[in-house]
């Protein structure tokens, strides 16, 4: 499981519910899953470090903080994650 936390400028969409005034999330979205379809990664450090980089690549962005969960990873625990952050 993947979870973002993606911090823009928002003032200007929440002001007037203009979808062009938004962060086009769906982007970053399809660029992230992309990313973990097309990649081989051996590392969780590796994986969210990339998946950071995506976050970051759009201009608007100045805070990104990226978890990923995978499943049965160690014996007897449910999941191991990690979670890196990046600011501009």
């Amino acid at each position: 499981m993947i979870n973002l936390e993606i911090h823009y400028p928002a003032d200007n969409a929440c002001k007037t519910d203009e979808v062009d005034q938004a962060l086009n999330y769906k982007v970053i979205t399809k660029e992230v899953i992309s990313l973990v379809e097309q990649g081989h990664f051996l590392l969780l450090e590796k994986l969210v470090a990339e998946i950071l980089a995506v976050c970051h690549s759009h201009p608007s962005v100045h805070y990104a903080k990226a978890r990923v969960d995978k499943p049965h990873a160690l014996r007897f625990a449910d999941s191991v994650s990690l979670t890196l952050d990046w600011t501009k």
